[in-house]
Parts: structure tokens; C-alpha cells; sequence
């Protein structure tokens, strides 16, 4: 869009408080990316960015739409490329994106000086507080700048990706190597330190090392590396059936005959008791040798047909660092370097429908849950809507299936998610380890969505409206690899992992729609 085009749009009250200084760098922080969460997903979040995008550009709103557009070039440029699927899959909507992109930045070029001066008015009145856009935070005219050196915009882009790519592939390769030198030395703290003599038996040198005659090997002790005969059945076995399936003798004369066809063992290992001669001969009793065969034959175990992961062992955490498993209060400072977040109303009658929804489960004492899901109106995003989708619930965790089906309804009725809704039958109102885990994706793909617990049985707090703080909350979250009910470590900043919401608004006069996907077959 043409820098004249947006001359109507510079009054500096629109949809912001003249009370509050703005921080265009705190609300257009980088998303990290994480590999848990699928490309689609991301995929998703960029959409909406972009709708939201629509809707402040149709409303004037010159400053939110700027921040909104340098959310979506921080996550086309910087989060998406350096997800693990991005170079594998949705082709399509790769390049799709990319034009997206070029659009995005040709219009940042000209929104930028117009939101600059947006946010020197409306900073006029917090002298103690001046915070704008920063000249060494993103520049949209970066790609303008490199044209000038015969670069094309896609030439930009791609090399910025690359580079993106290999800084943090070297950043992933060295946490790597930190991590299991930390592991090997844990495993080797309490090993002594091997005898000269134990390391002269193994030498390749033999027992003299430097100081002897080099002597051939024996084969007393074998190494016998699996054969086909390791990888068949017992049906494939001749002469091996399930009565004799355990008789020893059966089992060494069929193995016997199936080795006369194939080539003995050719590596050898020698326990240190080799003979050195003068003539550097070797001279072994062979009645002792077909003993020291017959004892110390090593079979190594057959490869196994697939490769599986190593899982991670659980981190150790110290008692003084477990984060209080209880919700942090309301944040309503009005400091310009935290991350605001865009008010949301929301029904008094929805609790009271989803928990009527929610009875029959109620009662079994099992879980239920629904999306929340609206639309944005004047920089106010209004949950209009409660879906229930199929799930799988036992008496302290839900499960949604389905998840399409949830997509589905919000883009054929233009909705955004906004967050999500539980019951907690017989417990009180607060937000378990896996709770916050689910919560997080939907953070990640909205900063204001929500997560509210309704726990009929608490006689303190029947409902509570929470989210992850940011930013300690959601790193510890994206950090934590753990999975089911497990503690987390409090994070960095000393911030609780999450918080009642001061972002949300009860309102009485929203209607709600339900849509209950349970009776969908």
C-alpha cells in the first residue's frame, strides 16, 4: 500500500491508550521455534497473523496493524525456516507464504516512519517512558537496502534463511556435545582408573607393548558376529520344533551344521597370555585353545530392525527451584517493556453452559473440555463461540481427537482461537503440568488465549481464567521435554509459570453459539 494511502490514518489515539508508552519491541517479540509443534501448525499462526493483519488495516488501526505485520515477518523469516519439516514438507504453502512475505515487507517499508510518529505521539505523555521503534531492532527496508547491491528479493530471503539455518544448527550441534560430555562424565565419576597391566593386555602390541616382539593372533577367544541363522524362527529352523524347542542338544548339533557352510570368525582377541619366542613365533597348547573356543565364544546380539531413540533421562530438579505449582497474580503494571496483550471478553453464561455440558462427565469423574473460539472487533477480541470436541477423558486429564474437525468450524465461520476450557471434577481450581503444556500451544499460536478450570467441588475457587507468563512461563514450557505429571523448574526471571489473566474482561451481554462435535458421527 502507497505511503499516501495511510495519511488518513494518523491520529494517535487509535485503539491506544494515550496513558500507556508503547513498546513496538515487546510486542513484536521473536517466537522460537519448536519441533514439537507440527509445520502446519505454524502454517496456521501465520494465517491468522494475517487476518488479524486484514481487520486492523479495514479498522485504520495503523499501529497494531504494524505490529502484527512484523510478528509475520519474524515468523516467515526466522521461526518457520528453522523448523526441522520446513525444507520436507507443504511445498505449496512455502511458496505460497513467500509472495506473502514480499507484500508484508513492501508494506512495512511505508507503514514504518507513519507508525513511528503514531508512537512518538502517543509517548508524548510518558516523559519518564519514551520507547518507539527501535532503529536496531527489524528494519523492513533491509531487503530495499540489499536490492541496491544487485540483490532480488528472493536472493535476500533465501540467503537470510541459510544463514538463519547454519548459526543455529551450530548452536543445536554444541548444546549436543555439551550435553553428553556432561553425561559421560557423570557416568564416569565413580570408575577407577584402569591398572597398566589391564591396559598392556589390551594393547594391540600385546602384553610388552613397545618393548616386545609382535606375535600373531589365536583364536581362543571369538567374537561371532550374527549370521542369517541368528535371524530365523524357530520355524525356519531344520530339526526345531516347539517340543524340543528347548533341548540344548537339539540346538548345538542344528547350529553346528548350519556353521560348517559358512566362514569362521576371522577377529580374535587375545586375553594376554600369548607365548613370545625368541623368533617372535607363538606356541599355544591346542587342547587349552579349543577349551578357552568352547567357554569364551561372545555372541554379539543380532541389529535390531529398527533404530529407536534414545530417550532423554529425566532432569534432576533441586527442591529450591521447583516452580510453585499455584498461579501467579495479575500483572497490571503499566510498564512499557512488558508484553501487552489485546483485551478479550468472554460470556458470564458460557461457564455456566459448558458445565451443564460437561455433567454427565461430571459425575463419572471424568474431565471435559471445549475450545474457545471468536472474532476481533476494535482491538477487542469477543468469544463468540463454545466447541466441544470428541475427546478421550480419564478422572485428571482430557484428550481431544478430532482436531480437524475443530479447524473446520473456525474457518468456515472466521473464527480465531482464543483459548480452551476444563473441568476438574474433584479437584481444585489450578493448572497441572499437563495442563500447561496443552495450554502452551495454544499461547504460541494467539499470546492472549486463554485456559479456564472449572472446578465445581472448590469451595475457595469454582473457576479460574489463567495463562503462561511470558516470557519465563512459556521458555520453561517449550524447554521442559517431559511428558504426564511432573514438576517444573521456576523460571529465570522468578516469574510464577503462570498467572491469573488481566487481559480478560467479563461481559454479559455476548451470546454464545455451542457447537457439539461429541453427536457428530
Amino acid at each position: 500500500m502507497a505511503t499516501e494511502s495511510w495519511r488518513g490514518m494518523l491520529s494517535p489515539g487509535t485503539a491506544r491508550s494515550a496513558a500507556r508508552a508503547i513498546n513496538i519491541n515487546a510486542s513484536a517479540q521473536k517466537v522460537e521455534v519448536d519441533n514439537r509443534i507440527s509445520l502446519h501448525y505454524y502454517y496456521r499462526i501465520a494465517g491468522n497473523l494475517l487476518r488479524q493483519a486484514s481487520i486492523y488495516r479495514e479498522e485504520k488501526n495503523l499501529i497494531d496493524l504494524y505490529i502484527i505485520l512484523l510478528r509475520f515477518s519474524s515468523l516467515m523469516c526466522e521461526t518457520i525456516p528453522s523448523h526441522r519439516d520446513y525444507q520436507a514438507l507443504l511445498s505449496k504453502e512455502r511458496v505460497a507464504f513467500r509472495k506473502k512475505l514480499l507484500d508484508v515487507i513492501n508494506e512495512l517499508e511505508a507503514l514504518k516512519p507513519l507508525a513511528q510518529h503514531q508512537v512518538d505521539e502517543i509517548n508524548k505523555g510518558n516523559i519518564h517512558r519514551t520507547v518507539g521503534v527501535d532503529q536496531n531492532s527489524y528494519d523492513p527496508a533491509f531487503a530495499r537496502n540489499q536490492l541496491s547491491n544487485s540483490f532480488t528479493m528472493q536472493q535476500v530471503l533465501a540467503r537470510s534463511t541459510s544463514e538463519l539455518l547454519q548459526k543455529q544448527t551450530m548452536e543445536r550441534n554444541q548444546a549436543l556435545e555439551k550435553q553428553m560430555d556432561r553425561r559421560f562424565k557423570k557416568l564416569n565419576i565413580n570408575l577407577p582408573n584402569p591398572k597398566e597391566e589391564t591396559l598392556s593386555k589390551h594393547s594391540i602390541l600385546g602384553p610388552n607393548g613397545l618393548q616386545g616382539s609382535w606375535a600373531g593372533s589365536i583364536s581362543g577367544i571369538r567374537v561371532q558376529y550374527p549370521r542369517n541363522v541368528d535371524l530365523l524362527t524357530q520355524d525356519e529352523i531344520p530339526g526345531l520344533n516347539q517340543e524340543h524347542s528347548h533341548d540344548p542338544a537339539i540346538l548345538t548339533d542344528t547350529y553346528s551344521q548350519l556353521r560348517n557352510s559358512e566362514m569362521e570368525p576371522v577377529l580374535s582377541l587375545n586375553d594376554g597370555s600369548w607365548s613370545v619366542s625368541g623368533e617372535g613365533s607363538c606356541s599355544v597348547d591346542t587342547n587349552t585353545a579349543e577349551e578357552e573356543i568352547f567357554q569364551l565364544n561372545i555372541r554379539q546380539p543380532s541389529i535390531p530392525p529398527v533404530l529407536t531413540q534414545i530417550q532423554p533421562q529425566p532432569r534432576s530438579i533441586s527442591p529450591s527451584r521447583v516452580a510453585d505449582p499455584r498461579p501467579g497474580l495479575q500483572k497490571l503494571s503499566h510498564d512499557g517493556d512488558s508484553k501487552p496483550y489485546q483485551k478479550l471478553h468472554i460470556s458470564v453464561q458460557m461457564l455456566e453452559i459448558f458445565l451443564k455440558l460437561a455433567e454427565a462427565n461430571t459425575k463419572k469423574n471424568l474431565e471435559t473440555c471445549g475450545v474457545l473460539a471468536g472474532l476481533l472487533k476494535n482491538s477487542t477480541f469477543v468469544v463468540t463461540t463454545l466447541i466441544i470436541p470428541k475427546q478421550e477423558a480419564t478422572s485428571d486429564s482430557c484428550q481431544t481427537t478430532h482436531e480437524e474437525e475443530i479447524f473446520n468450524v473456525q474457518d468456515q465461520r472466521s473464527l480465531f482461537p482464543l483459548g480452551w476450557i476444563h473441568t476438574h471434577p474433584t479437584q481444585t481450581c489450578f493448572m497441572s503440568s499437563i495442563d500447561l503444556h496443552t495450554h502452551y500451544s495454544y499461547q504460541i499460536m494467539l499470546p492472549e488465549a486463554i485456559a479456564i478450570v472449572m472446578a465445581p467441588t472448590d469451595k475457595e475457587r469454582t473457576h479460574g481464567i489463567f495463562h503462561l507468563s511470558e516470557p519465563g512461563g512459556v521458555s520453561v514450557i517449550r524447554s521442559c521435554q517431559e511428558r504426564g505429571f511432573h514438576p517444573h523448574e521456576e523460571p529465570d526471571d522468578g516469574s510464577p509459570i503462570y498467572e491469573h489473566c488481566s487481559h480478560v474482561l467479563m461481559n454479559a451481554n455476548i451470546s454464545i453459539d455451542v457447537v457439539d462435535l461429541r453427536n457428530n458421527r
